[in-house]
């Protein structure tokens, strides 16, 4: 984002995140997210820069929700049923000891430079290698995005801020309306697993 001027940027949302694994020591990431040109949605988390495609960015919000889901019923000590959709990420469901576990994973096309990693859209050819992304469920009620070899924990609340403001930089529509207690997001201008 330093590179660019605010006028160019159509969305910014932005956000101190909890990091859930390390919340004892109040740990925080900041996020950003944004729309800037005609290539998708931005992400940067802690140091990371990360643009996906707007219908990844889409999926990786719907698979949020659905990790958040099944945390609330684990919360709540009910059976939770996310719905059935297609999917372009592997869904896992299962039951252990103490509740339900939700992952959600895939490897995608990306060109990965120093500075940040790009997914490609599969419509336009792309130099590129593979890069993991999933979403899971973890201990104690936190919600976990990994892109490549980095993973980042964060509460529920942080999920559903995350998954509104993908939803928004994509012209999609919120898939919850929870108080997220966002601090800035807004508009600049202008049981079937697959």
């Amino acid at each position: 984002m330093e590179n660019c001027s605010i006028e160019s940027v159509a969305y910014l949302a932005k956000r101190e995140l909890t990091c859930w694994r390390d919340r004892e020591y109040d740990d925080k990431y900041d996020c950003l997210v944004s729309t800037q040109g005609d290539y998708g949605v931005s992400l940067k988390i802690s140091i990371d820069s990360i643009r996906f495609p707007d219908h990844v960015a889409q999926e990786i919000a719907r698979c949020l929700y659905d990790a958040v889901f099944i945390t609330v019923g684990n919360i709540a000590n009910f059976v939770p049923t996310p719905a059935e959709r297609e999917c372009i990420l592997q869904r896992k469901y299962r039951k252990r000891v103490f509740g339900w576990v939700y992952t959600a994973d895939g490897k995608f096309s990306c060109h990965e430079t120093t500075d940040e990693i790009r997914f490609c859209d599969p419509l336009h050819d792309c130099d590129t290698s593979e890069c993991y992304v999933g979403v899971n469920t973890i201990d104690d009620g936190g919600i976990e995005l990994v892109v490549g070899t980095m993973g980042y924990s964060f509460s529920m609340l942080d999920a559903v801020w995350l998954v509104n403001a993908l939803m928004d930089a994509t012209g999609g529509d919120h898939l919850d309306v929870l108080e997220t207690m966002s601090m800035i997001c807004s508009p600049q201008s202008a049981p079937n697993f697959r």
